[in-house]
């Protein structure tokens, strides 16, 4: 994969899932920076919207992030998609550059349909794909300074649960220690992260709260958000980012879920966590959907009734918690 970025004649044009989480942004603005301090050409296409959380990462100024309406194709250019392993996972505008462009894709989920005719880098044990970028960015020789690290750490820190998830491997570690040695300022981070939220965020949290169902003898948790939740408190989807690790945390829990519906005539989102041994990707895959063993989401149509969502996935993962474990 190191080979294959260096022998990009044009720009590396770089994507990724819908609803990008720290992980996505951060290994599309470290590889994008890590591109051009070598002198090549890298850009960021549809990587959007961006909570507010991560605007310490962005230098509006460096036009690192084009929006895919402004951006059209030129020859030479190659598609390289990050944290995302199928064009379905794709933003709408961003999709139809799989098909029109070559493509490289690293990712680090569960291996699946993948892009035809791409060259594919998946590492699903690695804790981030933040983490599999940085070492194929190292290996490329490609000079890495402190906003690249800073994007990268960011990705790395945020998908392993600030090196807390089982995905956290000797490899991460020592990835996240190259990373420090680079200048990382890891308490600015977190404070930007984790330790300043807006108001409105918490209110809206308030709501998801509220809204938390317990089933299964508190081994199923389900909470939902609607449209006029967050109107009401003035958010957008960027202001929920995580919100299903609450119903996670609620003791007891195997199987937790965050449904919600953003604007009125909008699909509805389906995030869900899951502990050892049930296999939420496997659940979300039923819907269309796909991730890790442990953290997976799915879309479902913007025809279908928030409450009918709701009601599905409650059901789905109350079959789950009451089926005995697969035997070894």
């Amino acid at each position: 994969m190191a080979r294959a970025l260096l022998a990009v004649r044009g720009r590396c044009v770089i994507v990724s899932h819908v609803r990008p989480d720290g992980d996505a942004i951060g290994s599309s603005l470290g590889l994008c920076r890590a591109l051009r301090a070598a002198g090549r050409q890298a850009v960021c296409v549809a990587l959007g919207p961006i909570s507010d959380v991560y605007d310490f990462l962005l230098d509006p100024a460096a036009g690192e992030i084009v929006p895919a309406e402004a951006f059209e194709p030129a020859p030479g250019d190659v598609l390289v998609v990050v944290d995302c392993g199928v064009a379905t996972r794709l933003r709408d505008c961003a999709r139809p550059l799989a098909s029109r462009m070559p493509v490289l894709c690293i990712d680090h989920h569960e291996p699946g349909p993948g892009f035809p005719g791409a060259a594919m880098l998946v590492e699903p044990r690695a804790g981030s794909a933040s983490e599999v970028v940085f070492r194929v960015a190292r290996l490329a020789g490609l000079p890495i300074d402190r906003s690249a690290a800073e994007a990268f750490w960011t990705g790395v820190v945020t998908d392993t649960g600030r090196f807390s998830y089982d995905s956290t491997s000797p490899d991460t570690l020592r990835a996240g220690a190259a990373l420090v040695a680079l200048g990382v300022r890891t308490q600015t981070i977190a404070e930007c992260v984790y330790g300043r939220v807006p108001l409105a965020r918490l209110r809206l949290q308030s709501r998801f709260l509220s809204n938390l169902a317990v089933s299964a003898g508190g081994r199923v948790v389900v909470g939902w958000l609607a449209p006029e939740d967050y109107a009401a408190e003035g958010c957008d989807s960027t202001d929920s980012e995580n919100f299903v690790d609450f119903a996670r945390s609620v003791r007891g829990c195997e199987l937790a879920a965050f449904v919600r519906r953003v604007e009125p005539r909008g699909k509805v989102n389906v995030s869900l966590r899951g502990l050892a041994p049930h296999d939420v990707s496997a659940i979300c895959g039923e819907w269309g959907g796909g991730g890790h063993v442990a953290a997976a989401g799915a879309t479902f149509d913007a025809s279908t009734d928030l409450a009918d969502v709701v009601a599905t996935v409650t059901a789905r993962l109350v079959r789950a918690a009451s089926s005995p474990p697969p035997k070894e």
